[in-house]
């Protein structure tokens, strides 16, 4: 891992700064800070993958049976890459400059059987207007089972949670999208508009139905197995649950985060907070950046998340040397095992007694 440390005090105006840095950047390479037609390009792509591989599976299930199975990571990957490449930045006004095109994008979670409007909710304001910080962040919630952040509550069980931790990922995907999403609509977690409130069950009602008739229903039709339909979708949500996860939980969960207990506590220069809270890794592994949407580079996403993320490797050297210069700590893990070995003693040390 290497990092640049941190300075007593970068001033009030280190984001400003940093801003005026990346954006001064992109204009002198004649760069447009959204990269339209590479994310298009990216975007049919990986829904030409999801199809192409979905005609598969039902095709393979119809003819040879389990054999359907061989299917389930190829399928799996090709809903990543869609989530993370295209559902992302449009989530963050990134995808396009057009709002429509970006809300359009943004519809991708929806295609995957989420609600776009509770992401925004969940996400893009709650995660990032508060990284890290307890109690705002909901990234952090785990009902208790997984103990992320040091204000939260310890239980003898969180002793063995860097060895079971990595198998309630496997079921985050499928709580969130028959749980959370029904729950959060119910509670009114998220207070909307009474307009939006309609839009919001419509989106919910619609998203759960695709979901269910693409992955459950037909499937058990063309194949005539409601066993290997069950099976295929088991196994397809668990591995994805586990990739999403450990995007998030690298970036922000390798014990070298600061982990405000406040949101006083966290209250600093915006660009400051998201370098304290956030770590880069694998930079250099171009297949990784491509899968992820960049999202590797998670401090340039978390100060600039309304650049495309096909430009985060252009300006992290930008980013770099204006930390440097600053005197402000810059986390980056070289491999992607080095973050993960991050990661896992993070899960390890918390879930010591103190």
């Amino acid at each position: 891992m290497t990092s640049t440390k941190a300075g007593e005090d970068a001033g009030a105006g280190f984001h400003r700064g940093l801003r005026e840095a990346v954006f001064s950047f992109l204009k002198t390479k004649s760069l447009n800070p959204i990269d339209e037609s590479g994310l298009l390009r990216k975007a049919i792509i990986n829904y030409t993958m999801w199809f192409t591989l979905y005609a598969a599976y039902l095709f393979v299930g119809a003819q040879y049976g389990w054999y359907a199975l061989l299917l389930v990571l190829p399928l799996a990957f090709a809903m990543l890459c869609i989530v993370l490449s295209v559902m992302h930045d449009g989530s963050h006004g990134a995808f396009s400059n057009s709002r429509f095109i970006n809300s359009l994008a943004s519809y991708s979670l929806a295609f995957a059987g989420g609600s776009p409007i509770l992401w925004r909710q969940l996400h893009v304001r709650a995660h990032h207007d508060n990284t890290n910080v307890i109690g705002h962040d909901q990234d952090f919630e785990s009902g208790g089972l997984i103990r992320l952040h040091p204000a939260q509550a310890q239980h003898k069980a969180h002793r063995f949670q860097h060895l079971y931790a990595w198998f309630l990922y496997m079921g985050h995907s499928i709580r969130w999208i028959w749980f959370d999403d029904i729950k959060d609509y119910f509670t009114n977690r998220w207070p909307v508009s009474p307009t939006e409130r309609k839009t919001l069950l419509t989106e919910i009602v619609l998203a759960k139905a695709w979901h269910a008739a693409s992955y459950l229903i037909v499937p058990a039709l063309v194949t005539g197995s409601w066993q290997l339909a069950i099976v295929f979708y088991l196994a397809h949500w668990m591995i994805l649950s586990v990739a999403l996860i450990l995007v998030f939980a690298m970036a922000h969960l390798t014990h070298v985060q600061e982990m405000p207990a406040s949101t006083a506590e966290g209250k600093q220069d915006w660009a400051l907070h998201q370098l304290a809270t956030t770590v880069d890794f694998a930079t250099e592994n171009r297949l990784l950046s491509w899968i992820v949407g960049g999202l590797n580079f998670q401090i340039e996403h978390h100060i600039f998340p309304k650049i495309s993320h096909t430009r985060y490797k252009l300006i992290q050297p930008v980013v770099k040397e204006y930390c440097a210069k600053h005197g402000v700590r810059y986390f980056e893990y070289p491999t992607f095992a080095s973050v993960l070995g991050g990661h896992y003693r993070h899960l390890k040390t918390l879930g010591q007694p103190a």
